[in-house]
């Protein structure tokens, strides 16, 4: 059983929340590589803030509509001074993470965010996250070889996109993503994990959703404590 002092301290940065519990639940677990410092929403109304709370975890809201509201202004430091502030007030001492964790925060981030985590591993920054498509690994390019042959295109955007996508295109495997993260670039980034799921006789969203769902919880979790054990431990 490993003490909170032996533990890589992470933060989960979120949309509404709906990874959080499969992170917390892990986290909580003797055996755990990790503990969760700090959650950030940028979300005023995101349920995962209250869960995160409620579970003893320090969580805050980062106020969007503000930095939205000074770019309508004309103030053109707003969206620099959004990414600044924020990196600096997670890298501070009582919460300063080894790891972010992105999942389902949908801000692009910069370098005035990232260049307070920078690293020697993955692309540069600690900060890895989750994609709910197929992302190329390293040689593949554009397209996806799937397991019975057939190519996937690159599948970029939100999750009901391309959920919507791989039905429109009659794929026959979907799957989640988790990779390292690069500045201003969004949904690229070195491959930690990913997996094929088969699409089946499934006709509708919500289906795929139910079977995605469980599984990007599953290799979410394997990519951060693969990530700590392989850089940060």
């Amino acid at each position: 059983m490993a003490s909170q002092s032996q533990k890589t301290p992470i933060a989960i940065m979120i949309g509404g929340g709906a990874k959080l519990p499969a992170i917390i639940k892990a986290a909580q677990k003797p055996q755990s590589k990790f503990y969760i410092r700090l959650v950030v929403s940028h979300k005023k109304e995101s349920w995962g803030l209250k869960f995160a709370l409620e579970n003893q975890i320090p969580a805050v809201y980062w106020n969007l509509p503000d930095y939205r509201s000074r770019m309508a202004s004309g103030d053109s430091k707003a969206r620099s001074n959004y990414m600044k502030d924020l990196g600096w007030f997670i890298s501070q001492p009582q919460y300063r993470p080894k790891l972010l964790v992105f999942g389902g925060w949908d801000l692009v981030m910069d370098d005035n965010f990232f260049n307070f985590f920078k690293c020697n591993f993955g692309e540069g920054y600690a900060a890895i996250n989750a994609h709910p498509a197929l992302l190329p690994k390293k040689g593949e390019g554009d397209k996806i070889t799937l397991p019975d042959g057939t190519i996937s295109p690159v599948i970029k955007g939100e999750q009901t996109d391309v959920f919507k996508a791989v039905l429109a295109k009659r794929l026959t495997y979907f799957g989640p993503t988790i990779h390292f993260m690069k500045p201003t670039v969004y949904d690229t980034g070195a491959v930690i994990r990913r997996k094929f799921i088969r699409v089946g006789d499934i006709k509708t969203i919500e289906d795929l959703r139910a079977k995605f769902m469980p599984i990007e919880d599953e290799i979410f979790i394997e990519a951060i404590d693969e990530v700590i054990s392989r850089y940060l431990n």
